[in-house]
């Protein structure tokens, strides 16, 4: 047994695909985003996203594009951030889309003569990050692409909220239709300005005729929930509605119905069974104390392994209990509390069946996506279908 891996489900990733395709039906393309070498899950998960249905993908780095490109040689690959003008040649070969955000990036593309490169022209709604904010700016890139060899293929922004009961959501779309209020969008093929959450929280917005996706396509509904029964929830109910009215806030999606499976799950080995006794300490600065005798599972995973520093109540399951760690994680070692049920040829589970990532995350304060990226690049992986 290995000391710690990652099981991915192949199939599970082709099962979404096609549940997000047949669910929202309604779009010419759907961009699957691969950063993060695919959210921890390895770009083979890209040909299973091909294989659901997906035929449009999105990389941050040339070295992910070039990964991606092993998996899948001709499937258009939209590099989202400003490619250096000295690796333009490499941009070429890897056969990337560009993402063009500011007018000194897109002076440097276009006078480019190794190809004619399909770019997608980036707005700053709001986010203020990346992408042109004035739409003088944006009406001459436009002018400029068309006068050049090298096409306009897409236009799109990216949103700095899930604009669940908050103005800032329906602020950058309105920001978005007065930034490119000089230039006729249905003359651009693609036009994204969302994400998995808005996908699943929000209705369709109107000029966009292509979604971005990220989380839910490895198997997570990110969309908003109900607050359930109760009196305190149902004025939140309330206080939601009003905010909603007053503001004129986009209608939120709730409880969305949708089959998406996880893909990943990581498991390890027992390294060691450990008997302590009552009073005696555990771990670095004697964080826990055992308050009787007790049995420790010694597990060979750390923070190193993507499972965080801080644990606030970890628990992983072995059989079908769940178990607590106890004592301060190390960087490849931490302990679980164990019964006699438990034997050294046990596997562990810390993230799957269920430990779902909600509380995976909440162990050690780590957003969905950070988890999933650190314990897929830190653990070895196997894939199954």
């Amino acid at each position: 047994m290995l000391d710690s891996y990652v099981q991915i489900d192949l199939a599970k990733l082709k099962s979404n695909a096609q549940a997000i395709i047949g669910k929202y039906p309604q779009y010419d393309e759907y961009i699957a985003v691969v950063k993060g070498d695919c959210y921890g899950h390895g770009m083979k998960a890209a040909k299973a996203l091909y294989d659901g249905g997906i035929r449009y993908f999105a990389v941050s780095s040339l070295e992910e594009a070039k990964d991606f490109r092993e998996v899948l040689s001709d499937t258009p690959l939209l590099y989202l951030e400003p490619v250096a003008s000295d690796r333009l040649d490499e941009a070429n070969k890897l056969k990337l889309t560009l993402g063009v955000s500011d007018m000194e990036h897109l002076k440097s593309v276009l006078s480019y003569t190794g190809c004619s490169f399909k770019l997608h022209l980036q707005i700053d709604a709001g986010f203020n990050r990346l992408g042109f904010n004035d739409k003088e700016e944006v009406k001459k890139a436009v002018d400029m692409i068309n006068a050049s060899s090298h096409k306009l293929e897409g236009i799109y922004q990216h949103f700095a909220t899930s604009g669940i009961f908050d103005i800032h959501y329906d602020n950058q779309k309105r920001r978005f239709s007065e930034l490119t209020s000089l230039i006729d969008l249905k003359k651009i093929p693609l036009v994204h300005m969302g994400s998995g959450v808005s996908l699943l929280g929000h209705p369709k917005i109107e000029i966009a005729n292509t979604t971005r996706m990220g989380l839910v396509m490895y198997g997570y509904n990110i969309g908003p929930q109900s607050y359930g029964g109760g009196i305190k929830n149902k004025l939140r109910d309330m206080r939601d509605n009003y905010y909603r009215k007053k503001y004129s806030l986009t209608e939120t999606i709730k409880d969305v119905e949708i089959p998406l499976a996880p893909a990943m799950e990581y498991r390890c080995r027992i390294l060691h069974l450990k008997k302590v006794k009552c009073g005696d300490y555990v771990g670095y600065d004697a964080s826990y104390k055992a308050q009787s005798d007790i049995t420790l599972a010694i597990l060979p995973v750390g923070y190193n392994n993507g499972i965080g520093h801080k644990n606030y109540s970890r628990l992983v399951q072995i059989g079908e209990k769940l178990y607590p760690i106890v004592g301060e994680i190390g960087m490849n070692m931490c302990a679980v509390k164990v019964d006699d049920s438990v034997s050294i040829s046990d596997e562990v589970t810390l993230l799957g069946k269920k430990i779902t990532l909600g509380m995976f995350c909440r162990a050690a304060d780590l957003g969905l996506a950070e988890a999933l990226l650190g314990i897929g690049k830190n653990n070895e992986r196997i894939y199954i279908n």
